[in-house]
């Protein structure tokens, strides 16, 4: 299930396509995307911090950084969720 904004890269869709199926997300927030350069390939996603009720993470596209907010329940799995990101997208 997704937020509010709905509209991404093609390279993101699929990485966040990915994201839902994982155990423990139970929601995806797409935020405010910021049109820069980067250094990592499209559709990949990097852990940026973690929250009260989930974490963030940094999407990068073709066209720049979009900021997302995963909500985990219960939030035990957090750790879990975090370690399947990294080994995905290394």
């Amino acid at each position: 299930m997704r937020g509010k904004h709905k509209s991404l890269d093609k390279d993101l869709k699929k990485s966040i396509r990915w994201l839902e199926s994982v155990a423990g997300v139970q929601k995806i927030v797409i935020g405010l995307s910021e049109a820069c350069r980067h250094k990592y390939a499209p559709g990949h996603l990097r852990f940026k911090m973690d929250v009260d009720a989930g974490i963030t993470l940094n999407g990068y596209s073709g066209n720049g950084v979009v900021n997302l907010f995963v909500r985990i329940n219960p939030t035990s799995e957090r750790e879990q969720v975090k370690l399947k990101i990294k080994a995905y997208f290394r």
